[in-house]
């Protein structure tokens, strides 16, 4: 008995095997842009409740409470946002932002 070249001896087709990789790539990619965006929310609300609780340091100059806010801030976001995005196996970037901004939150709460 000869067998024929059109037969499939149970491999799966190779465009099901393309379009499964690309459904996983897709995923991926849409969890990393999700993930992203909201460590960015998350570092931009940090910034902004560190911003208000610079505004009630005991300086009377407001333009001076101002710049000091606006100089951790410039330092600040960008290691945020790295360091939320970078720690993405386990969650503990994400961890880490929530703890930053939990921190902000309680900062401006309790007065100095």
């Amino acid at each position: 008995m000869r067998m024929s070249r059109t037969k499939n001896l149970g491999m799966t087709a190779p465009s099901a095997l393309s379009a499964s990789k690309k459904n996983q790539k897709r995923q991926a990619v849409l969890r990393r842009l999700g993930l992203l965006a909201v460590v960015c929310a998350l570092s931009f609300l940090t910034a902004h409740l560190i911003m208000l609780d610079a505004q009630r340091l005991p300086f009377e100059d407001m333009r001076l409470k101002t710049d000091l806010g606006g100089m951790v801030i410039a330092a600040l976001f960008p290691i945020l946002v790295l360091v939320g995005f970078a720690g993405r196996r386990h969650g503990w970037g994400l961890i880490l932002g929530l703890v930053a901004c939990g921190s902000a939150v309680l900062a401006g709460i309790f007065p100095f």
